[in-house]
């Protein structure tokens, strides 16, 4: 038999057993290696006793040819294969109870053995301060040198991407669906910025379409990356509670912002803090949790961080800006954010339009983009359109939640 790819075993393995399955640890319990395990063919599987139907017949119907076929694909798609035998798949990961067979890369997959990883999760239907909180967070967490994690969601997950990646920092991205699939494609700028800075990671092989049932199994590799997850405005049934569930039962951090106790999107976090979970309004009281373990692994700015919380009205003010973020004012922009305003009129654009025009690849358009969000300088609209602030809203200020 033809030599192959010790990694194409993994592939067939993660296509028999679907995404979740903890059974390869048993497997390679009983066998020496993959290769072995597929040696023992029909006979041999049955004998184990643990498979279900399904599973067998994925083990007896998919072939090393398929699944060779699949990673040419991959490469051609400049997607990577990595599994649990190669030193860069994350130790955290292989210490979760059913980490994944295959994750499917795209981008640099940074090194989470030696750095400080948190997740950022919350609600898809964030309020306007949520995401501002979200943001302004992680842009701390990833200026002190933190690998930000999200979901490439709308809502927390987007902002939480958006603030690593103003800071010039590594965020990774976890989808539940293959990476090329035309998943909330208003944020295909976005996932494109990532994947230039960090990472776009699956499980899911290619031409796999998003599902409701995909995601809550996405979201303990979410928290298996992490050291901690925070969680930012959440509902009493949220998918963010999901991965929170998963940080505990992984011995990882959980971590919540308090948040406005009449708020439907606000429940969740706020049971999570009744339940034992850190309430944190800074980067900072999130990153002293770990000073121990990495006294030389990152660098915390205090003038970096500030407090999102205010003691009166908590989660109804707006968090006090970084001073690296531009606070309001033309003058204060970079070229590119300049650029991209003079593309803007009151009309609302969708960003492929602005990029297009103003000459800017993903990364540096993303950037801009969020830029001014951050100082104000243009409105955001559903879709991932933008456009200047109407007359009748400049000069205002931040609107009140």
């Amino acid at each position: 038999m033809t030599e192959r790819d010790p990694r194409i075993y993994w592939v067939w393995l993660q296509h028999a057993l679907g995404a979740g399955s903890s059974k390869y640890k048993k497997i390679l319990a009983s066998y020496p290696s993959l290769a072995d395990f597929y040696r023992a063919g029909k006979e041999g599987w049955l004998l184990e006793g643990y498979f279900t139907q399904k599973e067998m017949r994925g083990l007896c119907t998919w072939t090393l040819d398929d699944a060779a076929a699949l990673a040419e694909y991959c490469g051609r798609l400049g997607q990577r294969i990595v599994t649990p035998e190669e030193e860069e798949y994350p130790e955290l990961l292989r210490q979760i109870p059913n980490p994944p067979c295959v994750l499917y890369v795209k981008g640099g997959l940074p090194d989470f053995d030696s750095r400080i990883s948190v997740s950022v999760v919350g609600t898809r239907r964030a309020t306007q301060t949520g995401r501002t909180v979200a943001r302004s967070i992680a842009f701390s967490l990833a200026k002190s040198g933190a690998v930000v994690v999200s979901g490439g969601a709308l809502g927390i997950d987007s902002a939480a991407h958006k603030g690593a990646l103003q800071a010039g920092g590594v965020t990774v991205c976890v989808l539940g669906c293959g990476i090329e699939a035309e998943y909330l494609m208003a944020n295909a700028s976005l996932r494109d910025a990532i994947a230039q800075k960090g990472a776009l990671v699956s499980e899911y092989p290619p031409g796999t379409q998003a599902s409701a049932s995909n995601f809550p199994i996405r979201n303990r590799i979410i928290s298996g990356l992490s050291l901690g997850t925070l969680v930012v405005e959440a509902a009493a049934r949220s998918g963010s509670l999901i991965t929170a569930d998963f940080a505990l039962d992984q011995g990882r951090d959980v971590f919540a912002v308090p948040a406005d106790v009449c708020s439907p999107v606000s429940q969740g976090v706020n049971a999570l803090i009744k339940s034992g979970a850190k309430a944190v309004s800074s980067a900072e009281e999130i990153l002293e949790e770990y000073a121990g373990r990495f006294p030389d692994k990152f660098s915390l700015d205090e003038n970096a961080t500030d407090a999102i919380i205010n003691d009166n009205d908590a989660m109804l003010s707006s968090p006090v800006p970084h001073p690296e973020i531009p606070a309001g004012g033309e003058g204060e922009l970079s070229s590119d954010a300049r650029t991209v305003l003079s593309c803007l009129d009151t009309s609302p654009r969708p960003i492929a339009e602005i990029g297009a025009k103003a000459g800017l690849d993903a990364a540096r358009l993303l950037a801009a983009v969020t830029e001014l969000e951050l100082s104000e300088a243009v409105r955001s609209y559903s879709g991932g359109r933008y456009s200047l602030p109407r007359p009748s809203l400049q000069g205002r200020g931040r609107l009140k939640m």
